[in-house]
């Protein structure tokens, strides 16, 4: 009984268990954001928006293809943000990725944003935006892109999307406040969420089995004995 529970335990710990892979980097973008002071609106993409979607995304080098990423979201922007790191309001857009071949696609949601600690050369501080990608559909036949972004096991990433050298007019200047500000793209780092055991997982569902098969063992030689 006791060595069915540990075993059963071990099973439910192994389909249950989610563990991160290694950073992501993206990369090959001009779009800017914007940081609407007036309205408290953040705005991804905000120098290629038509006919009511702004869109964010790059191109950069794969394997002997060309990955294309992009974000995109309504305009005028929903995802609202407060002075003290917080995201609120709707905010959610959709994200895709795709190297001619293969493809993914799914939604994104903010979540919060925090000054960077990485000064620009007039002193400014950049953002980081933190939110979660979360994959809704993928076409996949196994090139380089499904390794690259550990599909198929990635449900889903957290990502942070840095921006800085923020700037009002033709002024530097903070990317948090009342003017308005518009930033540059610095980096996008997804982390891959994978359904998959964790190492103390598997260590678990080993001994159960070990566990489960010694008390089988045990009590056949029982029965045999007899």
């Amino acid at each position: 009984m006791r060595t069915t529970l540990f075993c059963s335990l071990s099973l439910t710990l192994l389909t249950a268990g989610v563990m991160s892979a290694g950073s992501i980097s993206l990369t090959g973008t001009t779009n800017t954001v914007a940081f609407n002071g007036h309205l408290d609106t953040i705005t991804l993409g905000s120098d290629n928006c038509l006919s009511g979607t702004c869109t964010f995304g790059g191109n950069q080098t794969l394997g002997l293809g060309t990955l294309a990423w992009e974000f995109q979201s309504d305009d005028p922007s929903t995802i609202t943000y407060d002075p003290f790191g917080g995201v609120v309001g709707p905010t959610v857009g959709t994200f895709t990725a795709g190297d001619g071949v293969d493809s993914f696609n799914g939604t994104y949601a903010l979540g919060s944003w925090n000054d960077d600690g990485v000064p620009d050369p007039d002193g400014w501080d950049g953002i980081d935006l933190n939110g979660v990608i979360t994959v809704t559909g993928s076409t996949l036949s196994g090139d380089p892109l499904d390794g690259f972004f550990s599909l198929p096991g990635a449900t889903s990433y957290n990502f942070v999307l840095d921006v800085g050298d923020c700037t009002s007019g033709r002024k530097s200047t903070f990317c948090i406040q009342s003017t308005d500000p518009t930033a540059q793209f610095i980096s996008l780092t997804l982390d891959p969420n994978i359904t998959t055991p964790e190492p103390g997982t598997l260590a678990l569902m080993t001994l159960g089995l070990a566990a489960a098969f010694g008390a089988r063992r045990r009590m056949k030689n029982a029965v045999s004995a007899r």
